[in-house]
């Protein structure tokens, strides 16, 4: 009986073997998948446990937009919560310039 077992688990760690070894042939994730030439990139984030936030950053322009997603009345939208320019926020640029 305790040979039995021992055969029987031997032969299903081959078989989950076998398949991690030659896989399902899925495609690998890719995250941001570019297909033309874009000034923006999109990031989202958690802030607090109920909140979450759209990053996007405008390359062209060098501002960082932060949105928010709101439902209100069944109603869902993204709200706009602050917009920061990245080359004064690097050092980049003088104030009032």
């Amino acid at each position: 009986m305790k040979q039995a077992l021992i055969v029987g688990l031997v032969c299903v760690n081959a078989a989950l073997l076998a398949a991690l070894a030659f896989g399902t042939g899925a495609s690998p994730a890719r995250g941001q998948v570019v297909v033309a030439r874009t000034d923006y990139v999109t990031v989202t984030g958690r802030v607090t446990s109920n909140n979450d936030v759209l990053y996007v950053i405008d390359q062209s322009a060098r501002r960082l937009g932060v949105m928010r997603f709101v439902t209100r009345n069944n109603e869902n939208r993204l709200r706009p919560v602050a917009m920061r320019d990245l080359m004064l926020d690097f050092g980049r640029k003088q104030p009032g310039r």
